[in-house]
């Protein structure tokens, strides 16, 4: 797996990875991992809602000849433990290991 960082954002295969943030946003969702690939335009988010559960969205982009594939579900914590340690592995080694923190910070949010 090719891994390429570019003004701070890791590039994964086709995947561009944003950085997590901790701080929610307008809808009081925290998003701790995005992810957006250019081709075919799509993009997936995992995070922790502003009522404190595990969600997941998916959204198809790229155009409207296709039926409406977008959705956001709930997940359970242990489904976001399981991405959030995924990608502690996917930055270690890289000039974004520092990302390993954040991700670290939404597991214990989710024991919260």
């Amino acid at each position: 797996m090719k891994k390429e960082i570019l003004n701070n954002t890791l590039i994964v295969d086709r995947w561009f990875y944003n950085k997590p943030n901790l701080t929610p946003d307008k809808n009081g969702s925290i998003v701790l991992i995005h992810k957006v690939s250019f081709g075919p335009l799509e993009c997936y988010e995992w995070g922790i809602d502003s009522e404190n559960r595990p969600y997941e969205i998916y959204e198809w982009c790229e155009n409207d000849l296709y039926e409406n594939e977008n959705y956001k579900k709930s997940i359970s914590g242990s489904e976001l433990i399981q991405k959030l340690y995924d990608m502690t592995e996917m930055v270690s080694g890289t000039k974004l290991e520092s990302w390993s923190l954040i991700y670290k910070k939404g597991i214990e949010m989710i024991f919260e």
